[in-house]
């Protein structure tokens, strides 16, 4: 993989000037902060606004974690699809990448640098926002036990970096940047759909979407294989989209 150790530098400086160093940190960021506040004032919002005199159960700790990973399920994975669909045509069509290319940077080093790139910056606001979940809760709720919190996020963050790999292959093989958002949202959709498949969400990467929520309510969920079977089929993709890189026309 000649050069990628140049390249992957310029792709972290590059992170530092783009507006995605600030959008995505800010989601995560505004998902731990909310996400406690939101699930405490849940009953006092549900009763103004219905209006009625409801009891309903005063809200706890695992209220707070299913509303943190409803929003990193759906919030926070959305804007991680969306920030990366340009990644590589948008590297093509600005000639970037031509220009890289024929300086002795190799395909496989041009795509794994994309991908390495773009896992740091989901991973590491990722761990920052946790500890400000954790944080906000035990300020909110008295306590904030870190093993769901803690296995619940990890469990979304190989989903978030199994997303990562699907986009960056679809944003090699596609020029329109809006397609491939829109097929990396599908692929998306289509994943939660097979999770409704028991073997699917027990064997395969289909399993990632459920179980962070099982996971955070304190549940046991057969979290192994999806993780496991999340992490080779991202490491499959990379492969794929190396090869694919190889063939494509700058």
């Amino acid at each position: 993989m000649t050069g990628i150790g140049p390249f992957l530098l310029k792709e972290l400086r590059e992170i530092t000037k783009t507006w995605r160093v600030y959008v995505l940190p800010f989601t995560l960021l505004l998902c731990a902060v909310a996400s406690p506040l939101l699930a405490k004032a849940t009953p006092y919002l549900v009763s103004t606004v219905a209006n009625l005199p409801l009891k309903l159960p005063d809200p706890t700790v695992t209220d707070a974690y299913a509303q943190w990973i409803k929003n990193l399920g759906q919030l926070a994975l959305l804007v991680v699809i969306v920030s990366f669909a340009s990644a590589v045509n948008g590297e093509r069509s600005s000639g970037t990448a031509s220009l890289a290319l024929s300086k002795g940077l190799t395909p496989t080093a041009f795509i794994v640098a994309k991908v390495t790139s773009a896992v740091a910056l989901v991973t590491v606001p990722t761990v920052l926002a946790t500890v400000v979940m954790a944080l906000v809760t035990r300020a909110t709720f008295g306590q904030a036990p870190w093993r769901p919190l803690v296995g619940s996020t990890a469990v979304w963050l190989v989903l978030a970096i199994w997303s990562v790999t699907v986009v960056i292959l679809l944003s090699t093989v596609l020029e329109s940047t809006s397609a491939t958002a829109g097929l990396g949202i599908a692929a998306w959709v289509a994943l939660a759909a097979l999770s409704a498949w028991g073997p699917a969400a027990r064997w395969s990467p289909a399993g990632l979407v459920p179980a962070p929520a099982t996971i955070a309510a304190g549940i046991d969920t057969p979290w192994v294989w999806p993780v496991v079977t999340g992490v080779v089929a991202a490491a499959v993709l990379v492969v794929v989209t190396a090869l694919l890189m190889r063939r494509r026309e700058l």
